[in-house]
Parts: C-alpha cells; structure tokens; sequence
C-alpha cells in the first residue's frame, strides 16, 4: 500500500467516523422530540409554578423520563407518572398538567401546594389514581374531574376544598 491509499483510507475512516456521529446525534435528538416535546414543555411549566429542591432534576441536562418523579411508558416515552408526594413543594399546579395525556397516576399529597385544582384535570382520560390531599388546594373540587373515565381512586382530603365529589366518579355510563 502507498502513501496515498493510506491517506485516503485514514480519510475514509474519519468521514464514515463523522457521518455515524451525525446520524446518531440526530436519531437521539428526534427521538427526544417524538417522546414528547408536549410533555417535556409541560413539565417545565409545572416546575415553573412550584418551588422545591426536589425538582432541581428537572432540567435539560437529562431527558425528563429521568427526571425525579417522572416515569414514562416504556415504548411511548411519554409521562405515564407523577409521583411528588412528600417534597416539600411549594406554590400551586400548573394547568398545564392537563397536558400530559398519558398520565395514569398522579400523586402530589402532603406537600404544601395551594390554590385551586385546575379544571384541566379533567382531560387526563387516562387517570387512574389521583392523589392530591394534605395540601392547602382551596376552592371548589372541580366538576369536569369526572371526565376522568377512568379513575379508581380520588384523594383530596386535608385540603380547604368546598363541594362535593362529582357523583358520575366512578359511575359506569349507561
């Protein structure tokens, strides 16, 4: 071999190198869109409302399935669990939690969040568990929760709620 076909190997090497490198940074980046840009906006807008060490996680150094707190579906990479009980959060819950379209489980009790339970809930069809008592929620329980066909439990207790729990929660349609 001369010279110059070792010069061209070595330079064919280094554009192969380059060229995997490139498509393999645009596969992660795409797939970080795909799972799922509208969770990830919403999750940041969520953090924005709330004050904790808790989320300092939450950040664009890890993808948000990595996030304290946060568990996604295995294929779909999308948030499927909200988990924060216990945190020590302070501040209230964004509407944009009506967002997450996946989400199964939510569970924020005994922190120290206030404010209203946003009507936004009521979009989350997907809701299994809902847990939010031993906090300082005021207001009226929201109606349009029962549009959340598939809860199993509701927790709202040790909070400053008026009303009553939507009597179509956990009714089966006729």
């Amino acid at each position: 071999m001369n010279s110059k076909q070792l010069i061209s190997s070595s330079s064919l090497i280094h554009f192969l190198f380059y060229v995997v490198l490139f498509l393999t940074s645009t596969t992660i980046s795409t797939s970080y869109a795909d799972g799922n840009d509208t969770d990830h906006h919403s999750l940041l807008e969520i953090k924005s409302m709330i004050t904790s060490e808790a989320l300092t996680s939450w950040n664009n150094s890890l993808h948000f399935c990595d996030w304290i707190g946060v568990t996604c579906g295995k294929w779909e990479k999308r948030v499927t669990r909200l988990k924060l009980n216990s945190q020590g959060l302070e501040g209230s819950l964004s509407p944009h939690v009506g967002n997450l379209g996946f989400l199964r489980f939510l569970s924020l009790s005994n922190n120290s969040l206030q404010g209203t339970i946003p009507q936004e809930l009521g979009r989350l069809s997907s809701l299994q568990f809902l847990y939010l008592s031993t906090n300082k929620f005021s207001g009226v329980i929201p109606v349009n929760i029962s549009k959340c066909s598939n809860l199993e439990t509701l927790s709202l207790s040790l909070n400053d709620l008026v009303g009553s729990i939507p009597k179509e929660i956990g009714s089966s349609p006729n």
